[in-house]
């Protein structure tokens, strides 16, 4: 592969990467309900807002979700494995494209779980230790909080100890386990 591809493909990556990541950030920042005036909220919204305000006009919002912003996800996807595979010259089938994106993106949403809670735990730990975690931290920790409740919720009292993150943990891998497994399954029953 030339240099030229391989700068290509690193921009289109990288490009299309954070744009995804900010849509999403955007769309769990709805869902967890957090503060859209902290300044890391601001940018979110800033940088999303360009794309998103159109497609609401096309995609409405459903069940209180903001399905407008999941579309431009997955469409940015659909978008950056086409660019992957034209520049590489891979002959892959748009139905291979659509399927391979999906799963492509449930595994990134578990994997952007994992280290959103990753860093939550750390921040806990150097919270207790300098005496407070910045406010423009506070989102990503109301994001964790969107997996962690529900374990805290089924363990009994642990008396001040707070094992969430482990079953999180736990059911995030197994999730990102069954979701591998499915693909190949998937693929064979269309004939991909």
């Amino acid at each position: 592969m030339d240099p030229l591809t391989q700068i290509a493909l690193l921009l289109i990556n990288t490009g299309i990467s954070v744009y995804i990541l900010l849509v999403w950030l955007r769309f769990l920042l709805q869902l967890a309900g957090a503060d859209f005036y902290n300044p890391m909220s601001q940018f979110v919204v800033r940088a999303t807002s360009p794309v998103l305000h159109p497609m609401r006009r096309v995609v409405p919002a459903l069940f209180g979700l903001d399905f407008a912003a999941l579309v431009l996800i997955y469409l940015l996807k659909l978008l950056q494995l086409g660019a992957v595979a034209q520049l590489t010259g891979q002959g892959v089938a748009p139905a291979e494209i659509a399927v391979a994106a999906l799963f492509m993106l449930l595994l990134g949403a578990a994997s952007f779980f994992f280290w959103i809670i990753l860093g939550v735990v750390i921040l806990s730990w150097v919270a207790m230790a300098s005496g407070g975690v910045s406010p423009a931290l506070m989102p990503l920790m109301q994001i964790a909080e969107l997996i962690l409740a529900p374990c805290r919720r089924i363990l009994p009292d642990m008396g001040g100890f707070d094992l969430s993150p482990i079953i999180a943990f736990l059911v995030i891998k197994i999730f990102e386990i069954l979701v591998g497994a499915a693909y190949p399954q998937v693929m064979a029953a269309l004939g991909l």
